[in-house]
């Protein structure tokens, strides 16, 4: 039975695997065999030290959780479309006035492609109304603007996609799975987050009806 992921992780949640034994041959002497033990017994724990102290250096920073009353970062991104980026940019600020529905997936996340009609069904009911729908696609494990054009080309969705090309924004968000979801209100003002193809439809629009309301 395989089992699906309701969202899909950036970043690897634990350390490198280590095995630090080795087959011994039948012919070595107990002498011999105690004395591999004590070097064991003293290389492992510093391979694993020197291998944990590693990871996490190498592990990108974590800026504090945006939540609902926090002002939503400002960025400015280049579209891209299903042929690739289009050399036009969007300006999260220059939206002020509006209601945005702000998405952040990668083009390899399956439930990123399992939640997308129903994300482009809010989108007809609330375009109308005014609200701005754009997803944040990031570069993360080789991701870019031509596989993000791909996921555009096969999920023919109709919103805005900007790429994340160097995933600065995905940091200022403190996103670390996709899709995650934030509604933000006319003010730029973070109403609700939701991460996860989980996240139902119901929970999205009664999000957008409480910015719209403001």
């Amino acid at each position: 039975m395989v089992k699906f992921l309701y969202y899909c992780p950036l970043y690897a949640s634990a350390g490198p695997e280590l095995s630090s034994s080795r087959r011994r041959k039948p012919s070595e002497t107990k002498r011999e065999k105690a004395r591999g033990k004590r070097s064991l017994l003293f290389l492992v724990p510093l391979v694993l030290g020197i291998a944990i102290l590693g990871y996490v250096l190498t592990q990108p920073a974590r800026p504090a959780s945006l939540g609902a009353g926090d002002i939503a970062p400002d960025f400015e991104l280049e579209v891209v479309g299903p042929n690739g980026l289009t050399g036009e940019t969007v300006k999260l600020s220059s939206l002020r006035g509006r209601v945005v529905f702000l998405e952040f997936i990668e083009s390899w996340c399956s439930a990123c492609r399992w939640i997308a009609p129903a994300v482009e069904s809010i989108r007809q009911d609330y375009e109308a109304r005014g609200v701005v729908f754009i997803s944040v696609a990031g570069t993360h494990r080789g991701a870019n603007a031509s596989s993000t054009a791909a996921f555009i080309r096969e999920l023919q969705t109709q919103w805005t996609y900007v790429l994340d090309s160097d995933n600065r924004v995905f940091s200022r968000y403190n996103v670390e799975a996709t899709p995650t979801f934030f509604i933000i209100d006319s003010n730029g003002v973070i109403v609700s987050t939701y991460k996860g193809a989980a996240t139902t439809s119901q929970e999205l629009t009664s999000a957008l009806d409480a910015a719209l309301e403001r």
